[in-house]
């Protein structure tokens, strides 16, 4: 898709919708050298998302090429409107179609997939009637579903136009057709799983799953399968990257790729058959008539394409399906959280964490006392002008400490810190006593947990050295899925399309260590988004996308790179060592990896040693010999229970 995205502001005026009009003829007169009558400019009203405005589609020999959408107002519930005072312009113009207008090819599948069809043609000996083809091109579009209410007509109509039967139109059409969705699926799954995407069952990740299965079984049933083998397959792709490397130039490696194909579709191999049982079971409850409920969990639960159920349940695929599970998905979304407090009146507070992270002592001044919704009312939150404390964040706990306020008797606790809008809002473990409004503008003096602070930025580092460890052992389709960072522990969620194995386990925990006895430097600074995208990429955005035109960013040199606002090590030596406690598939493609970090590293480890030398105090054993003496223990317990039963 081509883009051309505009943003009018008051004081800053680029074009709008005249101009914009004009713009688009000249490129298809001017720059394509398309024939002015061949041109059709159909104007209509766009609206969504409280927009509106004018939307202008053009069409070239009756194919819309591009769509041109003013948002110049703003809606109301009542009807009415006002002028925005931003007005934009966005266009989408498809790239592929004008590809085909310029070729003047039957098909633009043709001129898209150029390399990976001429392949697939060819290994399969598929027969191509371009006569057919030709003549049947333009009327393809009266084979929608969406729009025809009886495609067996709209065939027949179809054949009379050309002049050719119908029956010989279905069958040089169908295995072309079936080729052209081998050809559209492979690539989506190819774009998808290298921008990060994996097959599941949830999200968009079921939509990966339910087109490759979809893949899977129209080669299955054509026979392409017995041909193309897993190798053949793999192909496919290869075919893909030389087309788009025009676009995007050369595809670096990614060498998880065919594992991630493998193993779905040996998923697709055992499931299948088990999934179409379970699917015929409910046909019968349902006595032949799906609900769109059962629709959509045979395609989420089941992971049985569309198509597939269609084909168990003889019946069309439902109209209103795709937009149901979009419905659905809507529904399910998770909600903001409540903002309890109101900060728009205050200033920001300086975060002075970013300038020195090893400051664990520092004075500020009381700006404002709020209540505290959630504790009775109480007036124990305070408000400073500048604060060391970190706020709950990016899944990383906040510090504590202890403050003195200036004319109080007696030391508060900071028990808790969270940030609301710019404001960081400080917790104390009482409320304060006395007149609220004669707190504001009191000095305090703060003393951090020093210990606290170093465990908590320990886990910190140590989950971006273990994302890295992660991606380097196991491939590049890892990305972060989120990751918690307390006292006792640290957690990081992974996309990943199937448990760890006790080796990849020991490899990645290894790996994590070497990055920490390597003693590498820690670098931590804003800088321009675009700037850090420009060098980074958007790798860099491993905890989400962050707003805002300045960002800062971690970098552990030639380790991991990510866009990161909690508080981290200077030297991957401060961690001390992490250890991988366990792993556990929490969700379909989704692993989550538990570890701990210095002195958390420490204690565990000394836990596992005091088993161990427990043990051999009471077995009269050494460690080496702990296995062997376990294992005669166990089967001589086997041998006594057997005895026993008999």
């Amino acid at each position: 898709m081509l883009g051309i995205q505009v943003f009018n502001y008051p004081n800053d005026y680029k074009f709008f919708k005249d101009e914009c009009v004009e713009f688009n003829f000249r490129w298809l007169t001017e720059t394509l050298k398309i024939d002015p009558g061949e041109i059709t400019f159909v104007e209509d009203v766009w609206a969504g998302g409280g927009n509106l405005g004018p939307s202008i589609e053009y069409f070239v020999r009756g194919m819309e090429v591009g769509n041109m959408v003013f948002m110049q107002y703003k809606t109301f519930h009542d009807g009415s409107r006002e002028e925005l005072d931003i007005k934009v312009i966005d266009t989408g113009i498809g790239l592929e179609r004008v590809a085909w207008i310029c070729n003047g090819s039957a098909t633009s599948y043709q001129d898209t997939f150029a390399n990976a069809y001429k392949y697939l043609i060819g290994v399969l000996d598929v027969e191509v009637n371009e006569e057919v083809w030709e003549k049947f091109g333009p009327y393809s579009c009266t084979l929608d579903i969406d729009e025809s209410d009886d495609i067996d007509k709209a065939w027949q109509t179809i054949a009379d136009k050309i002049g050719v039967d119908v029956g010989v139109v279905q069958k040089a059409i169908q295995p072309v057709k079936e080729i052209y969705i081998v050809l559209d699926h492979t690539r989506t799954v190819m774009m998808t799983v290298v921008d990060g995407g994996l097959p599941s069952n949830v999200g968009g990740g079921g939509n990966v799953r339910n087109i490759l299965r979809r893949t899977f079984s129209l080669m299955k049933k054509n026979g392409w399968w017995d041909t193309l083998g897993m190798e053949g397959f793999l192909k496919i792709f290869e075919c893909h990257q030389m087309d788009l490397e025009g676009i995007y130039g050369k595809f670096p490696e990614y060498k998880s790729f065919a594992l991630i194909m493998q193993v779905e579709y040996d998923r697709w191999k055992s499931s299948d058959d088990e999934s179409v049982k379970k699917l015929e079971k409910i046909l019968k409850q349902r006595k032949g008539q799906l609900k769109i409920e059962d629709w959509i969990m045979a395609m989420q639960s089941y992971g049985i394409p569309a198509d597939k159920i269609a084909e168990v349940a003889k019946t069309d695929v439902p109209k209103n399906l795709y937009y149901e599970i979009a419905l659905k998905q809507e529904r399910t979304a998770k909600k903001p959280e409540t903002v309890l407090y109101n900060t728009t009146h205050l200033p920001p507070t300086e975060l002075i964490f970013y300038e020195d992270h090893n400051l664990f002592e520092f004075e500020a001044k009381i700006i404002d006392v709020f209540e505290n919704v959630l504790d009775k009312n109480k007036p124990n939150i305070i408000i400073l002008d500048r604060s060391a404390i970190y706020p709950t964040s990016g899944g990383q706990q906040h510090d504590t400490g202890e403050v003195k306020i200036q004319g109080c008797a007696g030391t508060y606790q900071i028990i808790d810190a969270v940030k609301v809008g710019k404001a960081v809002l400080h917790t104390l473990d009482r409320p304060l006593e006395g007149y609220v409004e004669m707190f504001k503008g009191k000095k305090v003096t703060v003393a951090l947990d020093e210990d606290r602070r170093k465990q908590l930025q320990s886990h910190h580092t140590g989950t971006h050295i273990v994302f890295a460890a992660c991606r380097n052992v196991l491939g590049p389709h890892i990305w972060q899925n989120g990751a918690k960072k307390t006292i006792d522990q640290a957690h990081l969620d992974i996309t990943h399309f199937q448990s760890l194995t006790k080796e990849e386990e020991r490899a990645i925990e290894n790996y994590a260590n070497r990055v920490i006895n390597d003693c590498t430097k820690i670098s931590k600074s804003f800088m321009d988004k675009a700037e850090a995208e420009r060098q980074f990429g958007f790798k860099l955005y491993q905890g989400g996308v962050v707003p805002g035109n300045e960002l800062r960013v971690v970098n552990i040199e030639g380790v991991d790179t990510e866009a990161c606002c909690g508080t981290h090590c200077d030297s991957t030596a401060e961690v001390g060592w992490i250890k991988l406690i366990k792993t556990q598939r929490i969700s379909d493609g989704i692993v989550r990896l538990y570890y701990v970090a210095q002195e958390r590293a420490i204690t565990i480890m000394n836990k596992e040693m005091d088993i161990m030398n427990a043990l051999c105090d009471t077995w009269g054993v050494d460690q080496t010999q702990i296995e062997p003496t376990a294992i005669r223990f166990f089967n001589e317990y086997k041998r006594l229970s057997n005895e026993t039963k008999k």
